[in-house]
């Protein structure tokens, strides 16, 4: 081996040596920086050079230097730090968050992978002017968008984009719940019933219903007790009741049920009346006469409203043997119209009321009037209270009505060789043929970690290892240097040799 080769061997170990330094700058410049993935740098001999044999005949070999095997990335999870905001988020596990380019979308590069696609592990996200939830880089965190039931909508990933979940569609009442307890020691009402005179019902309860343009009614519920010598009434535990409200038409307060074109009718094969209610001996609601009523508030849509007094018992009888359930239960017997606020007809079945306790809504009993339980399902328009994000990476929205929604599920996507990916500065890899092809999934499915909302993933630069590291390659560095300035010396003595 020539002088030469020597200083050239001492010469790649500096320069590599060099590289390896600046590999360990970068570590710790970035020992702060979100999500950062620190950096290994690794050395290889170079052109090992036959110079003779042994008297064995073995090769004499030796090397002509160093260079650079390679420069890999430290994968493994950082530690999480707490944030205030909630759409800072953090992976507890494999997977990255894919976020897009709009600037860039739909193009390809030479190999034919989109340009507008970049993945990451920085979850700093925020909401942006358009709505759409950026990096800091203003890409778009892609996700699906989810349907009323919480299901994923046809067409694949998307941009997140939060400017149509700033407001929440007012719902319009369909069902209302109304437990009462009617005083058993109430005489029969014998005045003509009229909704404006308190003497005609012996009691009221009001529950708020709203209509499809979210405004807000209040229906009162009368009831009276029937005459036990009405022949329709049967026995002292019978009761009729009416819902009555102003309907903003002009014509002040109503009884609804009084106008038999809005009551829908009792299905063949029930043992009930419509707008009456019977208790047995022990108290216990026995028949529910509740079918849907139609509702015309002024400047809404017309809706039918169900009003649910309980669970009636019915009666049985049993004959050979064989015991037969009477369907007295009417809100048992009534579906909703799919994606409707009205009720079906033709779907009213009258069906067995086989589980009823009689007692799980409105009773009779001598303990005086109450109101047990009021509740309906409609609610007015809403605006974006705040976001919740869990660890399934379902975005949902709390709104001013009370009202959740859920709104989108982040995409994660995970690789077959990650260390594969490549670097494009600002946190974000770019997929490449040795990373494999991306897959894309839901957190905490398959090998996907799950998602850690008001958090952000630190930086998994050890720094005192990086300072270890720093003093190896300072120490090679200078060995290497006086490599070059013995062969030098030995050149400038070979030289002298002519003098």
């Amino acid at each position: 081996m020539s002088i030469m080769q020597a200083m050239y061997s001492g010469s790649s170990a500096l320069i590599n040596f060099g590289e390896a330094m600046t590999v360990i700058g970068n570590n710790l410049a970035n020992a702060n920086t979100t999500a950062f993935k620190a950096s290994t740098s690794s050395f290889e001999d170079v052109l090992v050079q036959s110079v003779g044999t042994t008297g064995s005949g073995a090769q004499k070999q030796v090397g002509t230097g160093v260079g650079m095997a390679d420069i890999s990335q430290n994968m493994a999870q950082g530690s999480f730090i707490s944030t205030s905001n909630v759409t800072d988020m953090s992976i507890d596990g494999k997977g990255f968050f894919m976020v897009r380019d709009p600037e860039l979308t739909n193009q390809l590069d030479a190999t034919g992978r989109p340009m507008d696609i970049f993945y990451t592990r920085a979850g700093s996200f925020r909401k942006d002017v358009k709505g759409d939830l950026v990096n800091s880089s203003g890409l778009v965190l892609q996700g699906w968008e989810l349907d009323v039931d919480g299901n994923q909508k046809a067409g694949g990933t998307s941009g997140i984009n939060l400017s149509t979940a700033n407001t929440a569609d007012p719902r319009a009442t369909s069902r209302a719940l109304v437990g009462v307890n009617l005083d058993s020691n109430t005489v029969a009402n014998t005045a003509t019933y009229s909704p404006a005179d308190p003497s005609s019902f012996d009691f009221s309860t009001s529950v708020r219903v709203f209509d499809s343009r979210g405004r807000g009614h209040n229906v009162e519920i009368q009831f009276r007790k029937l005459d036990t010598t009405n022949a329709a009434a049967g026995d002292d535990n019978t009761w009729e009741w009416h819902a009555v409200t102003d309907e903003g038409d002009g014509l002040g307060l109503k009884a609804i049920d009084t106008d038999t074109t809005r009551v829908t009718a009792v299905p063949s094969g029930a043992d009930y009346t419509a707008g009456i209610l019977k208790f047995n001996s022990l108290g216990k609601l026995q028949n529910e006469g509740s079918t849907p009523l139609r509702f015309q508030f002024s400047g809404a849509e017309p809706q039918d409203i169900l009003f649910d007094f309980g669970d009636a018992l019915g009666s049985s009888t049993t004959v050979g043997g064989v015991t037969t359930q009477t369907a007295a239960d009417s809100t048992n017997d009534f579906t909703k119209k799919t994606l409707d606020m009205t009720f079906d007809p033709l779907a009213a079945t009258a069906a067995a009321d086989t589980d009823n306790t009689g007692g799980e809504g409105s009773i009779q009993v001598s303990s005086g009037f109450a109101t047990l339980r009021l509740s309906q399902d409609g609610f007015p328009s809403g605006f974006l209270d705040k976001l919740a994000i869990n660890q399934d990476g379902i975005v949902s929205g709390s709104y001013s009505n009370g009202q959740t929604k859920q709104l989108f599920q982040i995409a994660l996507v995970d690789f077959n060789d990650e260390v594969a990916l490549e670097q494009a500065g600002s946190n974000l890899y770019k997929e490449t043929v040795n990373s494999g092809l991306p897959r894309v999934g839901t957190a905490q499915s398959g090998r996907l970690g799950s998602i850690v909302s008001n958090s952000l993933e630190q930086s998994n630069v050890d720094m005192s290892a990086e300072f270890v590291r720093m003093i190896t390659t300072q120490r090679g560095f200078q060995a290497n240097s006086r490599i070059v300035s013995v062969t030098d010396g030995m050149l400038e003595e070979l030289i002298s040799l002519k003098r």
